[in-house]
């Protein structure tokens, strides 16, 4: 063994102090940072700092601190309104408090990397401590908000174009800025890469706890489902429209069937749409065992970037997927070998029908789905790439097989 790669190697086996700054704390709900710093955490001491919406911070890092921000952080906000480089969502979640935790942490605490989830959290490093961070964007927000803009009602086209564009200004300050960039999908890197082209880019796919999302005993076949966090816009338009004018297609060639639509913070529109045929549950703790018993997983999103786990679960619970293209993305989903793909109501409605007619087809894909996900999806494997962008931000170079993938974007 050479001496460089011999100090490349001892370098790779160092326990690293970590320090993650996030939007959310690390939980079955913010499943990715959940999943990764879990992985990691015996490998490195992991201090967190997070904003909080009530989550606790437990089970995870040395050092859990949440923080909920407060009148005054709101309107310490407002000092923000003129810079339009300053998106609105990371003025909504000023918190003076955390910041003065990040800026306090990194002071003390000798860390090696900063590891930041989401542009709502990279405000709350010091600009001077950028070159330290780890930024796993995750997704292109301001593509997420360019694509929402024609869903929406009047009077939030107009919030939403406005943000999308206050998004395009901060996602292109931060790829200057900090050391490393991580996204979840292609099409995402693809996106910042507009922004920035330069910026050390990396795609990081989303784990999948395949414990926890695995294929159940028992299958209601007659129940659809659908799952995420429904106070996100583009869940909350797909789960209309597939209330309004896909479900009644799907009844009309079997009304036996139930629609089961699980995810936390259901709005007032949606809770409107239950009928004794389409239960709305909101938070479901056992989400697995929730998929794993339906007959058919749909994703009807008309828009989306990343990599959408509501897919990556149902796979990994062997439960066939009907989607739309948006919510494929660059996936390796196979349309006819993991589920079906469709983009009109009718189109949607009808491979929903065929699954529920065939049995058998539906175990097929979903056999073929839970394989796929095993093989691409795992927490392990996973968690050792974003294991190595650590060192390679504290100076270890990057493998040629990762330069050739960011070089291929």
């Amino acid at each position: 063994m050479s001496r460089r790669a011999g100090c490349a190697r001892r370098r790779s086996l160092a326990r690293l102090r970590i320090l993650y700054v996030g939007p959310h704390p690390p939980s079955p709900i913010a499943v990715r940072p959940w999943l990764f710093l879990r992985a990691l955490q015996e490998r490195h001491r992991i201090d967190v700092v997070t904003l909080t919406d009530g989550t606790p911070v437990n089970g995870l890092g040395g050092l859990p601190r949440a923080y909920r921000p407060g009148v005054m952080d709101r309107l310490a906000a407002l000092r923000h309104l003129r810079n339009r480089a300053v998106p609105l969502q990371s003025m909504a979640v000023e918190s003076l408090a955390m910041r003065r935790a990040v800026r306090m942490a990194i002071r003390d605490g000798g860390y090696d990397v900063i590891h930041v989830e989401h542009v709502r959290a990279l405000q709350m490093v010091p600009a001077s401590n950028r070159s330290r961070v780890l930024f796993d964007a995750v997704d292109c927000v301001s593509d997420l908000f360019e694509q929402a803009t024609p869903y929406q009602s009047a009077p939030r086209r107009l919030l939403f174009r406005h943000e999308a564009r206050r998004l395009a200004r901060f996602e292109a300050d931060a790829l200057s800025a900090v050391g490393r960039v991580l996204v979840a999908s292609r099409r995402d890197a693809g996106g910042l890469s507009r922004l920035g082209p330069h910026a050390p880019l990396s795609v990081l796919p989303n784990p999948v706890d395949l414990v926890r999302f695995r294929p159940g005993l028992e299958r209601a076949s007659d129940t659809v489902v659908f799952t995420g966090k429904m106070s996100f816009h583009a869940n909350r338009v797909a789960a209309h429209w597939l209330c309004d004018e896909i479900w009644p297609l799907v009844k009309a060639r079997h009304p036996e069937a139930h629609l089961l639509i699980a995810g936390a913070r259901p709005p007032a529109s949606l809770r409107r749409r239950r009928r004794p045929d389409v239960e709305v549950t909101g938070y479901v703790p056992d989400l697995g065992r929730l998929i794993a018993a339906a007959g058919v997983s749909v994703a009807p999103l008309r828009y989306a970037v990343g990599i959408q786990n509501k897919v990556l679960e149902a796979m990994a619970c062997a439960v066939p997927v009907v989607t739309t293209t948006a919510a494929v993305g660059d996936l390796g989903f196979e349309e006819g070998g993991h589920g079906f793909v469709a983009n009109d109501a009718r189109a949607f409605a009808e491979r929903i029908c065929w699954l529920l007619d065939d049995r058998r087809l539906a175990g097929e894909m979903g056999r073929a789905g839970r394989d796929y996900v095993e093989r691409h999806h795992a927490v392990g494997p996973l968690a050792d790439q974003l294991d190595r962008h650590y060192h390679d931000l504290c100076g270890v170079p990057a493998t040629e097989s990762e330069r050739r993938e960011v070089e291929a974007i």
